[in-house]
């Protein structure tokens, strides 16, 4: 049901390569930038809908993939985000939800500093609120942004299963039993994930549900981007002020961030940005407009897109249906990515395709 697998030919095929372990589901998955043979594996879906598949910490691989290591943290349940120093292969963080059917405290921000022999909790906010995505400037990686959702609901009885917790839109899942969705907050650390101050006001709105965040390269860690169901909203100042883009364009953020939300910055151009939801939306001019991109109108409910820090032309996207797409843009500014056929398609308890990462 669930997994990890490799490619060498840029995405035009893939093949298992975590089928040694008893896996249900994958929420993150990262390669070390300055080392390819390490890779990080976070466990448990990665948004809680539908059914549940959790997960049992983290796993790491020193060979590309050949064997594993079970570096700890089961608890932590579900963990939708990884990330790995661009430097030095042994700094990683990442975003642990927690058990969604009690209260606990193993949720927040994780830390290590020895490729993941010890782990330190960095930000916690309490015993039902999860951090559900980090990133930071690939080019600036002491300067990072989190974000927190509540991530507790009761168990559901019946035929009744859990909507998309933290909310704001399921997307379809069943009727959720959240108990409330407060806690949305978003963070900022200066000392790479060590410490962190919460961001508030400066034009933000009353966060709520999901959200995404982005920082892009080549702005000095200046420029900021963040999505929810509440918009999408741009600082062009390290987060002291934001402002809102593209407010008329409900496409953007159109009541289903619950299950597909996201933020994704080129990393040649901060100007262009592109937006997951029902469907993939991009703009050029750093957010004032969009245009369809991939699934517009219809949608393909995207869930994942990872573009090349190296070469924005370059990228891989992961669908709800399962498959993996590849672009390749070439010199074509409005050319809708290709869809390659992998045979990779996984499949939750609920029906749902996983989406690939990569």
């Amino acid at each position: 049901m669930g997994g990890a697998w490799k490619t060498t030919s840029a995405g035009e095929t893939w093949y298992p390569i975590f089928d040694a372990v008893e896996a249900s589901s994958v929420g993150a998955i990262e390669v070390a930038p300055s080392d390819p043979n390490i890779i990080y594996v976070g466990m448990g879906d990665l948004i809680t809908g539908g059914s549940i598949n959790e997960g049992n910490g983290v796993y790491k691989s020193t060979d590309a993939g050949k064997t594993w290591q079970h570096l700890g943290l089961d608890q932590t349940k579900q963990i939708p985000s990884i990330l790995v120093d661009s430097r030095d292969p042994n700094v990683v963080l990442l975003a642990a939800q927690g058990d969604v059917h009690k209260k606990s405290d193993t949720r927040g921000v994780y830390r290590s500093t020895d490729g993941g022999k010890s782990w330190t909790r960095t930000l916690y906010v309490d015993d039902s609120t999860g951090a559900q995505k980090i990133t930071w400037a690939f080019d600036h990686p002491e300067i990072m942004l989190a974000t927190t959702v509540r991530h507790y609901a009761t168990p559901p009885t019946g035929p009744a299963r859990y909507g998309a917790i933290g909310g704001g839109g399921g997307g379809g899942a069943g009727a959720g039993a959240a108990q409330g969705i407060s806690q949305t907050k978003l963070f900022k650390s200066t000392d790479e994930g060590g410490t962190w101050h919460e961001i508030t006001g400066g034009g933000l709105p009353r966060l709520i549900g999901r959200t995404s965040v982005a920082i892009a390269i080549g702005t000095n860690a200046q420029r900021m981007y963040l999505i929810g169901n509440f918009g999408l909203y741009r600082s062009d100042d390290g987060g002291t002020t934001w402002r809102q883009m593209d407010a008329a364009d409900r496409r953007i953020a159109n009541g289903q961030g619950g299950y597909n939300c996201g933020v994704y910055v080129d990393p040649r151009n901060s100007d262009v940005v592109y937006t997951v939801n029902t469907a993939m939306y991009k703009s050029t001019d750093g957010g004032n407009t969009f245009t369809g991109f991939k699934g517009a109108p219809g949608g393909d409910d995207p869930q994942q897109l990872w573009i090349d820090p190296t070469n924005g032309q370059r990228m891989l996207m992961g669908l709800d249906q399962g498959a993996v797409v590849r672009s390749a843009l070439a010199s074509a500014a409005t050319r809708a990515p290709s869809r390659r056929s992998t045979g990779i398609r996984c499949r939750d308890g609920s029906g749902g395709a996983k989406p690939p990462i990569r």
